[in-house]
């Protein structure tokens, strides 16, 4: 298990470095794009993104990670539903965005903070 879950922080790591690059050049382009009346406006978006089965822990870090590469950012963290508020620079990206969270940190996320089971709580028959 021990391996597993360094192997899964070690992975984490070097995704969330190439998606803060490609990130950080997809948001210069934009902002070159903008600023040279290549593009004609800017439509940002507010997505709610929900991620099931994390500890709390999992979810700050995930809300770290978001924050931190370039064209996200985080506005709430709701632990009640496992459910965070983004903020998307380009709306076009949306789509984007949102599957690369999920298939670039999500998996790595969930081996290392997955919510155990309360003990002593048994389901209701």
């Amino acid at each position: 298990m021990a391996i597993k879950k360094t192997y899964a922080a070690l992975q984490l790591c070097v995704q969330f470095f190439c998606l803060m690059v490609k990130s950080g050049f997809a948001t210069l382009l934009l902002i070159i794009k903008l600023q040279f009346k290549l593009k004609k406006s800017l439509q940002d978006s507010y997505i709610t993104l929900e991620i099931p089965h994390v500890s709390e822990t999992g979810l700050v870090v995930l809300s770290c990670l978001i924050s931190l590469t370039p064209g996200t950012s985080l506005l709430d963290i709701n632990s009640e539903n496992n459910r965070l508020l983004l903020h998307i620079l380009d709306a076009e990206k949306t789509d984007e965005s949102v599957r690369e969270i999920k298939q670039k940190f999500e998996p790595y996320i969930m081996t290392l903070f997955a919510k155990q089971p309360e003990r002593g709580k048994h389901a209701a028959i």
